[in-house]
């Protein structure tokens, strides 16, 4: 599309930024609603939105307003898929078991970017870029109408009746779980906004979204501009990444619960999961921007570089083993927010994915418009995500936590100073 309407850098990353506004609007609308409905019945509505918005896409592409208007609705629709996932987890996996959970749920992002990879290239070279739109809207729609099916055959089966009651799953060892309470009661937003666990899991998530969203979004371009490669040859290259984030997915989930099995305290297995999550692909990353940036290059123009094979090969496999290992969050903030709380789970995930909707619309615009002006990858889309990466580790070690939070209690719900300030005005 970039190359049919002639768009720089900076317009490209704009459009693609705009998915990320109708994402961050959905956000707490979402997780409210799933929290008052359930999951079951708020996911399938959010598909549906997102794969009418995306067969949209080629009818409103002629116009930049049409195009953002278009991908923001794509990004309203999958908002609240999280938030009903996580719902759906918590009332029906426990604790012990909710890694393993978490990991191969939200681990389906990287086998949809798999198979979205290996597909639309060819859909594209073929049909035009427009057909890849219609394909997967109708494919979203498709899933709605087996979704609907799957449960209506489910209707008396222990799972359905699991996601459809007022309790939630704590432990094997807690056969009633924790009762939702009367669904009449407001969402205690003043104690979810003044608990410091909460805060460092927001701010966990934006640092651990800046690096999947700028990089998902970037990394073909980055591919065809640093190793020349046409698109074709550029989106079977991104297909590395996911495939080690399957992997490492698969070890993630199992390995967080086997250690939570054993004895080993919830909250040190949440911090050392994110931790790995977060340090050792900051490893990689340094690594990759050094290599690039010391190999000489031949007739660099607008920042372009010419690797050899041997170096392009290691940049690449410190790339694919960067977000492979990134998918250990699944065992770390991913599974926090129902240790923190069971029954607010999928608000505290609509919570903390506001802030981490913020570098969709930031970092993938910001990307764009640093390298256009210094003419450097490793500075536009390495460097950001390596701070992050630092940042996000000594809060969420430091403030982070596994405990059962009282999000119910008078005192963590009295009104903030401001509130008391305004009304006072109001009433003189």
């Amino acid at each position: 599309m970039a190359q049919d309407y002639g768009w720089s850098p900076t317009v490209a990353g704009l459009v693609q930024s705009s998915f990320f506004y109708g994402y961050f609007l959905s956000q707490l609308p979402g997780g409210s609603l799933t929290n008052a409905i359930g999951g079951r019945k708020t996911l399938p509505s959010g598909v549906a939105l997102w794969s009418l918005a995306t067969a949209g896409v080629p009818l409103l592409a002629s116009t930049l307003p049409g195009l953002y208007l278009s991908r923001a609705a794509v990004g309203l629709g999958e908002g609240i898929a999280p938030a009903a996932a996580t719902d759906m987890v918590a009332r029906v996996i426990c604790t012990e078991e909710r890694s393993r959970a978490i990991s191969f749920v939200f681990g389906g992002l990287h086998v949809g970017s798999l198979l979205g990879l290996l597909v639309a290239p060819y859909i594209i070279e073929t049909f035009g870029w427009e057909s890849v739109f219609y394909l997967f809207g109708v494919v979203g729609l498709g899933w709605c109408v087996w979704w609907e099916g799957l449960m209506d055959s489910l209707v008396d089966d222990e799972v359905m009746k699991k996601l459809m009651a007022t309790k939630y799953c704590e432990s094997s060892s807690t056969s009633s779980g924790t009762d939702i309470t009367p669904k009449a009661l407001p969402l205690p937003w003043r104690a979810f906004l003044r608990n410091g666990p909460v805060r460092a899991l927001s701010f966990t998530h934006f640092c651990n979204n800046w690096f999947h969203y700028t990089m998902l979004a970037w990394l073909p371009t980055y591919f065809i501009d640093t190793l020349s490669l046409d698109l074709t040859r550029a989106a079977q290259l991104s297909l590395l990444p996911p495939i080690a984030a399957i992997a490492c997915s698969a070890i993630a989930g199992p390995a967080a619960d086997a250690l939570i099995e054993r004895g080993v305290e919830v909250e040190k297995v949440r911090k050392a999961a994110q931790s790995a999550a977060f340090l050792i692909p900051a490893a990689f990353l340094l690594a990759a921007g050094v290599l690039t940036n010391s190999l000489p290059s031949s007739g660099i123009e607008g920042g372009e570089f010419s690797l050899s094979l041997s170096s392009s090969g290691a940049v690449v496999a410190l790339i694919t083993m960067a977000l492979g290992v990134a998918s250990f969050s699944l065992a770390g903030l991913y599974c926090n927010h129902a240790d923190l709380s069971p029954r607010y789970a999928p608000v505290l995930l609509g919570l903390t994915n506001t802030s981490g909707a913020l570098p969709g619309i930031a970092g993938v615009a910001t990307t764009g418009a640093l390298y256009d002006a210094t003419g450097s990858w490793p500075l536009a889309l390495f460097a950001p995500s390596v701070v992050f990466f630092v940042l996000g580790t000594g809060v969420f070690v430091r403030f982070g936590s596994s405990e059962r939070q009282d999000f119910d209690g008078e005192e963590v719900n009295r009104p903030f100073g401001f509130e008391e300030t305004v009304s006072k005005v109001f009433k003189k």
